[in-house]
């Protein structure tokens, strides 16, 4: 059996099609939007690397690929996967994405289009393990619909690359569709769940040869949290350092943060899942506390050494993030031809899954999940000698200090205990210590009475995370809204000065994920009570945080218009509360807003929009 011609869609940086080339395929034609990555396909074809020198590379959007180009071609299979930000645990958390109400979410609509005109008999669709289970499953449905009418019997799975001999545990969602015939997936090739297979391929034996000899390890990365990664036990994360892993000084709150912030590897085991945008404290870490090389990622990636990723560092680990482990893509590839492509009687090379087979890689997940508390407890009797530090409030002594604040700019305030000039701006604060509380009490000066705004704040919840302390109050007299930005820093100061945490965020907990232990009341009050004012009110509770709210919802409680709405969303945004609606992040579409926290945002560098743009957002409204 020759090669089968085969089109690759969002090929990326190419690890799917360099399986299906190593599994006998030909890669005809890859057709992907990003040029960085479409250098790295040309980079590879010019030295004849899984592409042939007749490999056609577009560099295009999708939706505007002409697939007559290889009508009645001979192309017999179509591999790729659209974009998966739009369904992934990532996206949701980072922009309030939405599925296929995002535009990137309709892009099966252009491979049912392909389909339709080259007419493959089969094609492998590759995306996030979560599609199925995003947005109550309704996506799922659709896209099943769109490809059963388009007339393919589907075969759908979740799989964990490491079951397929690759160093990373990295759950994807593969979809087969046959045209005529059918398909198992094959069985685990690693692991417990194989047919007396290997054990899984860990870190440490798939890079072993990549090591220098005595590396030593590194003091941490510097920064906010670098300090950290030190301390942080192989296998675990950020989580290392919070109450629920029975840390006595907790710095972080459960689920305040994506889990691969100070994320070190194990090298006994295979890796976490590499992601394609790490920030500075993103892991995988080596053992000896740095980042991966780039020779390092493409092993953990499965890719073949000679395989060129072209670009900066930081474009190489985009790339090999988000790419198909080439390992699995050929597993796969392999599978696919013998079934649907080859009439030989001979036993299948990778044994197919019977019908009654279920993959145990969660039940596993659980397992190392309680591993992790164990090697958390151990490594924190060794540090601190003991689990747990009780402290009684009732024990504490009250205590009260005054002093004053001053600002030279929105983010940096300087303590005296000294009144600042005539003329010159400040805020006298009394902060008040009793048993299990804080009490800030707050006046602007010089106060103008007559616009003045009274603000009364509540945090409750804190007792976990400053042991000493379960509530916060705040009571403040100032001039404007843009004072609340200076409430918030000194509850903030307040919190951090008597605890190990480094952000209001790190005890708070992630917008999208929290624990739900902090809780925000706040009441304002003003002789005009505008709308604005009844608007902040509104988005610094708690419970009117995190969630999509529909605009009809809010018209009605604020008494305003659509227009009305907009301005005071605006406003909100420039007093750094991170309220978003479709004209700051898109992928919303149109009728939904949401606040993702109930105070502003207090760093520089946390507000942002979207980097997802659309052309003619009217066309995606809901």
């Amino acid at each position: 059996m020759g090669s089968i011609k085969t089109l690759s869609l969002f090929s990326g940086a190419g690890g799917l099609d360099v399986g299906f080339h190593m599994a006998g395929f030909d890669i005809v034609a890859c057709v992907e939007l990003e040029t960085k990555y479409c250098n790295s396909l040309e980079a590879n074809k010019k030295k004849g690397n899984f592409f042939s020198p007749t490999t056609n590379i577009h560099n295009i959007d999708i939706r505007n690929f002409d697939p007559h180009l290889y009508k009645n071609s001979g192309i017999e299979c179509i591999i790729g996967g659209p974009p998966c930000q739009t369904f992934s645990a990532a996206g949701r958390r980072s922009g309030g994405v939405i599925g296929i109400q995002d535009l990137r979410g309709q892009l099966y609509e252009e491979y049912c289009n392909i389909l339709d005109v080259i007419k493959p008999k089969v094609f492998v669709f590759e995306n996030v393990y979560g599609l199925p289970g995003a947005s109550n499953g309704e996506p799922w449905r659709q896209i099943i619909k769109a490809f059963s009418e388009h007339g393919y019997e589907l075969h759908a799975e979740v799989i964990d690359a490491a079951d397929y001999g690759v160093p990373q545990h990295r759950e994807r969602l593969v979809m087969v569709g046959v045209k005529n015939g059918s398909y198992q997936f094959p069985m685990p090739t690693h692991g417990p769940d194989s047919l007396n297979g290997p054990s899984l391929v860990s870190v440490e034996e798939a890079i072993f040869d990549l090591q220098i000899p005595g590396e030593l390890k590194t003091k941490g990365l510097g920064g906010l949290y670098g300090h950290l990664l030190p301390e942080v036990p192989e296998g675990l994360n950020y989580a290392f350092f919070t109450a629920e892993m029975g840390h006595p000084e907790p710095v972080f709150a459960w689920r305040s943060k994506f889990h691969d912030l100070l994320y070190k590897a194990n090298r006994k085991e295979p890796s976490r899942t590499l992601k394609a945008s790490p920030g500075k404290f993103t892991g995988p870490f080596h053992w000896n506390n740095r980042h991966f090389t780039i020779e390092e990622l493409k092993r953990l990636q499965s890719f073949p050494d000679k395989y060129e990723i072209v670009g900066s560092y930081g474009q190489c680990v985009e790339q090999i993030g988000n790419s198909v482990p080439p390992r699995l893509a050929f597993c796969i590839a392999s599978s696919v031809k013998e079934q649907i492509f080859s009439h030989s009687k001979e036993k299948f090379k990778f044994e197919l899954r019977p019908a009654p087979f279920k993959s145990t890689f969660r039940q596993r997940q659980r397992e190392r999940s309680q591993k992790f508390k164990d090697i958390a407890a151990q490594a924190i009797k060794e540090k601190y000698g003991s689990l747990t530090k009780y402290i009684d409030p009732e024990a504490i002594s009250p205590k009260t200090e005054k002093f004053y604040i001053s600002r030279p700019n929105k983010f940096t305030r300087q303590v005296s205990d000294k009144k600042g000039k005539a003329g010159v701006n400040f805020s006298q604060i009394v902060l008040t210590e009793t048993a299990a509380h804080i009490r800030i009490d707050m006046d602007e000066q010089p106060v103008t009475l007559s616009s003045s705004i009274h603000l009364e704040l509540k945090v409750s919840g804190l007792k976990k995370y400053l042991p000493r302390f379960d509530t916060l109050t705040l009571s403040a007299n100032i001039n404007s809204t843009e004072e609340i930005f200076y409430c918030w820093k000194e509850i903030e100061a307040a919190l951090v000065e008597r605890s190990k945490f480094f952000t209001l965020i790190d005890i708070y907990g992630h917008y999208a994920n929290r624990g739900d232990v902090v809780n925000i009341e706040t009441n304002l009050t003003n002789p005009t009570q505008t709308k604005l004012i009844k608007a902040i009110e509104f988005f610094s509770q708690t419970t009117n945080c995190g969630e999509f709210i529909p605009e009809e919802r809010m018209l009605e409680v604020l008494a305003i218009s659509s227009s009305e709405l907009e301005e005071i969303v605006e406003t909100m945004r420039a007093l750094r509360y991170d309220i978003r609606t479709w004209l700051s992040h898109p992928i919303i579409g149109k009728g939904k807003i949401i606040c993702t926290y109930p105070f502003p945002l207090l760093s520089p560098k946390a507000l942002v929009e979207s980097k997802v743009k659309f052309t003619n957002t009217e066309e995606y409204s809901i």
